[in-house]
């Protein structure tokens, strides 16, 4: 192979990386800062930006494997909160994707080289190579049952629909990714249900 080719893909593999580990560290210093304003504004500001970080990982994703990840059971729910059900199989997917931690959430990646299929909160030797954000902080997931996912900083599970032309299930060419944030009463509605009700989610911080 041509050198000059080798030194050029590494440096460009080298500036991601570079940005991506910049990405996590902003976020993870809007997780330590001080609110000055209400608790709320103080979460949504962490969410957003999370949410900026999932994005950069998921562009990420798709350089390396040539499609955004896409959830087996995005209808899976789970009880969040006492009375709260959300839909977590999204969560579920981007997790394990963009962590490494395990890949039955997420369609068409099984792979014995892949490490375990369920996610278990640790990152093996052989999982490690398949992290998009090996620096993942705690705070961005948690666990609930025995399912790991994506949350914001309300402790929600972040929303995530990939692009489908033909069911025409989002709103963005790529994909939709949002939080509910303050939003406790429309948590099970999607982005494309805002297309018909503008008020629908004003309080959701989303990439539409």
């Amino acid at each position: 192979m041509n050198p000059d080719i080798e030194r050029a893909r590494g440096a460009s593999g080298f500036t991601l990386m570079e940005l991506l580990v910049v990405i996590g560290i902003i976020v993870l210093l809007a997780a330590l800062v001080v609110s000055s304003g209400s608790p709320g504004s103080s979460k949504r500001h962490v969410t957003q930006g999370t949410k900026q970080s999932i994005e950069s990982a998921l562009e990420r994703y798709r350089e390396e494997y040539g499609e955004y990840p896409e959830p087996v059971n995005p209808d899976e729910t789970a009880e969040i909160m006492p009375g709260k059900v959300y839909r977590i199989g999204a969560a579920k997917c981007l997790y394990q994707a963009l962590r490494g931690d395990g890949y039955d959430a997420v369609k068409g990646a099984g792979s014995a080289e892949k490490g375990e299929p369920q996610s278990d909160g640790r990152v093996s030797a052989e999982e490690i190579k398949n992290a998009i954000l090996r620096d993942m902080p705690e705070g961005m997931w948690r666990k609930v049952g025995n399912n790991y996912f994506l949350v914001d900083a309300f402790g929600r599970p972040f929303q995530y629909v990939k692009a489908d032309a033909e069911k025409k299930t989002n709103i963005n060419a790529t994909y939709d990714v949002w939080s509910f944030a303050e939003d406790d009463k429309n948590i099970m509605s999607t982005s494309k249900d805002t297309e018909n009700d503008a008020k629908l989610g004003a309080k959701w911080i989303k990439n539409w």
